[in-house]
């Protein structure tokens, strides 16, 4: 069975093959030398552009809102040029990704996060369909973990290289390695992907009449609730934490130390979430992240000027939600029928990126009130997630036999 007819729905391609090591090799890649920009974008602007965090909400939500909506139409190009070229016009934006620590022009750094942000929904779309596709549906809690860790483990190494390096380096040389590391990764990602075929369609994009029939399913619509309320939390919390622990630590490079220790730990937790889930189910592990990403936020909010509380129970933030997001491919693909699994991939990306957005701009607004305000917040936000995965794992359950 190829993996185009795997992409279109039927999902019985063997485990570990060709394309999903692939695929795990590029993500772990570009993860790696993504890692500058993820951590210390938003201490480079306040640092070395004097800009305040505000600024860098309204750019990171710009780039989230585009990410989104590109995603709509990355999900439909799937269908229409195949998976493969799909994910090389995403990949081939993070190219840009290292641009932004040479640009102080405002209009300069719009213009760069218009265009990561715009090849960011192809890149996540096209590599999510990639996984669902080409793993077996009772192993993709393990295929989830894997694929997700491969990046985290990519930004953990990459951010702890970082740290390191931005000891004795500029941000314009950090900025200069990314660039020529990701052109790399892209001819790496060209040569290694196997290529699969495109949907023969005569309708074009079509994006009301192919997303219109997702929107009408109530799993789906609680799949959705699920993805909103957790990720923008998170949105807050990815945004503030790494300005609190440089304001608390007076250091530069301590955010980049803090992403590697909790990217490192969130890796363990989705192995073990991704094991969990393919021997026992999804209810039990959806439930405990969940709790556990509001219980970290609370402890965030309690402790925000205290460097070991961030490192603690910011650490904890970043594994529960990881993890939770380890399951949400085996929850698309038990929501989604056969030829809709790639568009809803694209439309949960739509709502990712808009969740971001309102959690950045929830952030960078409510942290000049109180820091501990937006955390405090957040952990509602998490609550009414965990109760959308209880109300759609209880739905899933009804339809099975």
């Amino acid at each position: 069975m190829s993996l185009a007819s795997a992409a279109q729905g039927e999902g019985e391609a063997a485990s570990w093959n060709r394309a999903f090591i692939a695929l795990c090799l590029v993500s772990l890649l570009s993860g790696f030398l993504t890692a500058p920009f993820m951590a210390l974008f938003p201490v480079y602007v306040e640092a070395d552009l004097g800009r305040v965090p505000f600024f860098t909400a309204n750019l990171r939500a710009l780039m989230l809102l585009l990410g989104g909506l590109s995603a709509l139409v990355g999900g439909r190009l799937c269908d229409l040029l195949g998976l493969k070229r799909t994910l090389m016009l995403g990949l081939a934006g993070g190219i840009l990704n290292g641009f932004v620590f040479h640009s102080a022009s405002p209009w300069a750094l719009f213009l760069l996060v218009f265009l990561i942000g715009f090849s960011t929904g192809p890149w996540t779309t096209a590599g999510q369909s990639y996984l669902i596709s080409s793993v077996r549906a009772g192993q993709l809690g393990m295929g989830g973990a894997f694929y997700f860790l491969s990046g985290n483990l990519g930004n953990s190494l990459g951010s702890l290289v970082t740290g390191v390096l931005k000891e004795s380096w500029s941000f314009q040389q950090l900025g200069t390695l990314m660039s020529a590391g990701m052109a790399g990764v892209c001819a790496l990602a060209l040569w290694l992907l196997p290529s699969t075929a495109a949907a023969r369609s005569h309708e074009g994009l079509a994006l009301r009449a192919v997303y219109a029939p997702l929107l009408r399913q109530g799993t789906a619509r609680l799949l959705i609730g699920l993805r909103l309320f957790i990720t923008s939390f998170w949105g807050m919390a990815s945004l503030l934490l790494p300005l609190l622990i440089y304001r608390v630590s007076h250091s530069e490079s301590m955010p980049a130390y803090y992403a590697s220790v909790s990217l490192a730990v969130a890796a363990s937790g989705q192995l073990l979430t991704g094991a969990l889930r393919d021997r026992y189910g999804r209810l039990w592990p959806l439930l405990i992240c969940g709790a556990g990403f509001a219980l970290c936020g609370v402890g965030v909010g309690l402790g925000w000027d205290s460097l070991p509380a961030l490192f603690f129970f910011g650490t904890g933030l970043t594994a529960t939600a990881w993890a939770i997001s380890t399951l949400v491919p085996s929850l698309i693909n038990e929501v989604a029928g056969p030829q809709e699994k790639s568009r809803l991939v694209g439309l949960l990306h739509l709502v990712w990126s808009a969740a971001m957005v309102i959690g950045n701009l929830l952030g960078g607004t409510l942290v000049e009130i109180h820091p501990g305000v937006p955390f405090l917040g957040g952990a509602l936000l998490a609550a009414g997630g965990t109760g959308c995965a209880w109300l759609l794992c209880r739905r899933l359950d009804s339809k099975e036999p």
